[in-house]
């Protein structure tokens, strides 16, 4: 904007110089389309190394060409391609997780997140091993390959949770975080009761509180957190001078600072603080008091003894054994305590985990001290854990056994002990026998012969993962597809710029038809694959003379097929397609010597080519070079190379000016870097301020390549030119709105012939 002079001085004001520069755009991405392992369909995704490959498609598969092109494009010297998987008609493999063994009541619905039948190796774990086990759990996802065990994968999901509001509310972590799965909560919220928060055994409160020790926080339902402070001693002054009068004063002394908030109630030896409202938000949260602190004291909270129950903890997906187990039969009261101790001859059973030697159990014979029956069943699950644990502390499948306590809805209903080793995998086991002369492993309904119920290790996995072979029938459908959905090539619309088209393997005419027009469209280049059943110069010339191949300026194709060793067959040769080498070739070639250079001679060797389909001789090089048709040699001093440049409208016959495919690339060059470096020039007034700023940015450009070596002759003028003013842009143009900028260029033409002329001297000979 023009300086606005108001007072004497001097003022500043910056012009511009009207250099816009023109950067040239890449000349080597590369898309490539077929079918993966796995991965998004019809989703055009950008791939920078085939590492990246291997972790969003799987990897080499060998029902996968394109698998083996990516590869090849990588190893020749390509840095981005562009991938979309395309498969026919694929469903997603999915399994619901349940709250209930018997499979009645689902919890989640877990989704692979990639279509096909890759999802069906997809695992699913679920333990409580959390840091807040009444209520949270661990979600654990492997995926194997079987044709590629080194293609696996595992995520965990720790400490997640059945509540929508929470931080880490599993449907949304897995959103978030997962490459393999989506979860959906399918469990229904009604019904769902309060949540509570259970201290640890607690001793006598009159000596775990004083007045340094005298303070917590309550957060109930998610709400700020009350403050509880207790007046000591009355507040642990019972009606009696007993324990159990103390605890339940101090209960009733929680309660009354709750306003309504929540319920404090004694629970045998502990404190049990309830919300007072159900529902999916219910739940009841211990923090540490602000100085004073009392809830370490009273072992309030998951981390210091306590558990907290959230209301949803009723939802959640039962615990999935990558484990055996053995659960017992049901017990009640009388078959775990004696008066209430253990009787002194049953006292002891004999366990083996994992095929190890027979171990003693011994519980001792101490009394159950706990105030009900679910307290003492805990007592005796603990008890039976820490004696197992001992066993054999160095070995994982004794270190990590546990030994829960299943508490049913009512007392004398579903009170089971559930004993499961520290190990994983279908070596896991448990063995449970008598000892001679001990009746515990009876009493506890431990044998089978008691009602217990053993379970194997065994996997969950997902199912219902499918997707159907593409046949020489079904193949156009799943390559062309439909653009309003933008599927098959035309996934390609959502990338805004790629140079190169390749479908490895891909024959069918149609295909490669729509694929060229594709390609013109978007200032593209397809690289096409000879037919496989080609196999000899005289077959793909008669290939060259049908209509199977577009007669194209913006295509090549390549004969024979390639040789590489497959990884998955122990290095044995593989025949493949070679567009993937090719264009990894082309990159290569564009990165050392521009896009002007051809792709082809001594410098253009074949990485990984350990052999061709078919050794060509010079003769019947020559018989398919004036054909277009570009020819793979191997020679003795150079190994596997490409020994032809042109696109497929350089037959002889067709005298094409686009005959030599680094001619017609170097033009797409040109069109898309200054198709994407003139769009500042779009309303600008069109007058010739504008056509002189067109002439230096696009003439800066056009210079630039001349020095980098693009073009013929040793002067610019012999080199290119560019033109914009009103001879090129008349006023009818102007009154259009139109704007007509050329640009002109000679291009390198590749020495395709190199011709020796050689005579012998004859010496002088004096008359």
């Amino acid at each position: 904007m023009p300086v606005q002079p108001t007072y004497p001085g001097v003022y500043v004001q910056e012009a511009s110089s009207g250099v816009r520069t023109i950067a040239g755009v890449s000349t080597s991405i590369t898309a490539f389309l077929g079918a993966a392992k796995r991965g998004p369909v019809n989703k055009a995704t950008l791939i920078l190394s085939y590492s990246d490959y291997e972790r969003r498609f799987g990897g080499l598969s060998k029902t996968s060409e394109m698998s083996y092109a990516v590869r090849q494009f990588f190893l020749n010297g390509g840095s981005r391609a562009v991938v979309v998987r395309l498969a026919r008609d694929p469903l997603a493999a999915s399994r619901s997780l349940y709250i209930d063994k018997e499979e009645i009541n689902a919890s989640l619905l877990v989704t692979a997140l990639d279509q096909g039948s890759e999802g069906n190796q997809i695992e699913i774990r679920v333990n409580y091993n959390t840091s807040n086990p009444g209520s949270s759990f661990n979600l654990i996802v492997n995926q194997t390959s079987p044709d590629n065990p080194g293609d696996s994968r595992t995520e965990t999901f720790a400490n997640v949770s059945m509540n929508s509001s929470d931080a880490r509310y599993v449907v949304d972590v897995v959103e978030r975080n997962s490459q393999l799965i989506r979860a959906e909560r399918t469990a229904s919220l009604a019904g769902l009761s309060t949540g509570s928060t259970l201290s640890g055994e607690l001793g006598d409160v009159a000596t775990l509180l004083d007045d340094t020790h005298n303070r917590f926080r309550v957060a109930v339902d998610g709400q700020d957190p009350i403050t509880i402070q207790l007046n000591l001693p009355g507040d642990v002054t019972g009606t009696s001078n007993t324990p159990n009068a103390r605890l339940t004063k101090l209960c009733s002394a929680i309660e009354s600072q709750a306003n309504g908030a929540f319920t404090c109630a004694k629970a045998g030896t502990r404190i049990l603080i309830t919300s007072a409202t159900s529902g999916e938000n219910s739940r009841v949260e211990v923090l540490p008091g602000v100085g004073n602190d009392a809830a370490a004291r009273l072992k309030l909270g998951a981390e210091l003894g306590g558990t907290q129950t959230d209301a949803v903890a009723a939802i959640r997906p039962r615990e999935i054994p990558d484990h055996s187990s053995v659960t017992s039969g049901n017990l009640v009261d009388a078959e775990i305590t004696s008066a209430p101790s253990l009787p002194t001859v049953q006292h002891s059973f004999r366990i083996s985990l994992d095929g190890s030697v027979s171990d003693v159990v011994d519980i001792g014979v101490a009394a159950l001290t706990g105030a009900d029956h679910s307290a003492r069943m805990t007592e005796l699950a603990s008890r039976i854990q820490a004696a197992v644990r001992s066993l054999r502390p160095a070995q994982p499948a004794y270190a990590g056994f546990t030994c829960s306590a299943i508490d049913g809805t009512t007392p004398a209903t579903d009170r089971r002990l559930v004993f499961s080793p520290g190990s994983r995998g279908s070596s896991s086991s448990i063995v449970i026998t008598e000892v001679a002369g001990d009746a515990l492993a009876s009493r506890l309904k431990l044998l089978p012969s008691t009602g217990a119920v053993s379970e194997p290790a065994k996997d969950v996995m997902l199912q219902g993962g499918i997707e159907l072979a593409i046949t020489d029938a079904t193949a156009y459908n799943v390559f062309v597809g439909s653009r309003a959905n933008r599927e098959g090539i035309y996934a390609l619309e959502s990338v805004d710029l790629f140079n190169i088209l390749c479908l490895p393997g891909i024959e069918d005419g149609g295909i490669l038809m729509e694929a060229e027009a594709y390609c013109r469209e978007r200032r593209a280049f397809l690289i096409a694959d000879a037919p496989l059943m080609s196999k000899t110069p005289t077959a793909m010339a008669a290939t060259m003379a049908g209509a199977d191949l577009p007669k194209s300026d913006h295509a090549a194709v390549y004969f024979p097929w390639i040789k590489i060793s497959d990884p998955l067959n122990g290095g044995a040769l593989r025949t493949t397609a070679p567009s993937g080498t090719m264009a990894g070739l082309y990159a290569r070639m564009d990165a050392n010597r521009g896009v002007w250079k051809a792709p082809a001679g001594t410098e253009a060797s074949l990485t990984g080519v350990r052999g061709l389909d078919y050794t060509l001789t010079d003769r019947e090089n020559g018989v398919l070079n004036p054909l277009a048709v570009n020819c793979l040699r191997i020679f003795p001093d150079s190994g596997a190379v490409s020994w032809g440049a042109r696109t497929l409208k350089g037959d002889d016959r067709a005298a094409s000016e686009w005959k030599y495919i680094p001619v017609r690339r170097t033009a797409l060059f040109i069109e898309e870097s200054l198709y994407q470096g003139l769009k500042w020039v779009v309303f600008e007034p069109n007058d010739e301020p504008l056509w002189a700023q067109i002439r230096l940015n696009v003439g800066s450009f056009m210079n630039n390549l001349f020095r980098q070596g693009a073009f013929q002759g040793v002067k610019k003028d012999d080199a290119y030119f560019v033109k914009c003013d009103k001879e090129t842009t008349t006023q009818n143009d102007i009154n259009l709105g139109i704007v007509n900028i050329w640009v002109g260029f000679a291009p390198l033409k590749p020495a395709e012939f190199v011709i020796l002329y050689l005579q012998q001297m004859t010496g002088q000979i004096q008359v």
